[in-house]
């Protein structure tokens, strides 16, 4: 008899908060939820720390080079408090503040996600009216303003 539960499986993703001139980079897509924003990044490798995930995503993604400096946030994901609107996987994503390394312009890379339709800067004083997802457009103000009291966020 194994008495032990069985662990769930977990995706750990991270995603960066790149800001420049009061403008944070958020990436558009098209999809089965309507149009949307993301910030950039995605699922780190196994052996690969969260910070080099930061730092290799944002560059696939955008070309942009980045340093992932503070954690903001962490979000998770339980697929049964969403009646699995975001699929049936657990997910943990961490929210990393991204230091842009030049002043160079986002990109497409050459093998785009099918669903993305272009990068944008939205001024700060916006987020909050963007269809951000996850929809943590609140919690992320708050933590890059350095006044959030506990970086869990486990509403989406």
């Amino acid at each position: 008899m194994h008495l032990t539960p069985e662990l769930p499986r977990i995706s750990v993703s991270v995603k960066a908060a790149v800001v420049r001139h009061g403008a944070v980079l958020l990436l558009s897509y098209e999809d089965e939820s309507g149009f949307h924003y993301n910030l950039p990044g995605g699922r780190a490798r196994t052996g690969e720390n969260l910070r080099q995930a930061v730092r290799r995503k944002v560059k696939q993604e955008t070309g942009l080079e980045v340093t992932a400096s503070r954690l903001l946030c962490v979000v998770e994901y339980v697929p049964d408090t969403w009646q699995g609107e975001f699929g049936d996987l657990q997910k943990v994503q961490f929210n990393f503040l991204a230091e842009q390394q030049d002043d160079s312009e986002p990109r497409f890379p050459d093998d785009p996600d099918p669903i993305q339709v272009g990068f944008e800067w939205v001024p700060l004083d916006r987020l909050e009216a963007v269809h951000l997802l996850p929809r943590i457009n609140q919690s992320l103000l708050t933590a890059l303003r350095g006044e959030l009291s506990d970086p869990f966020v486990d509403r989406w």
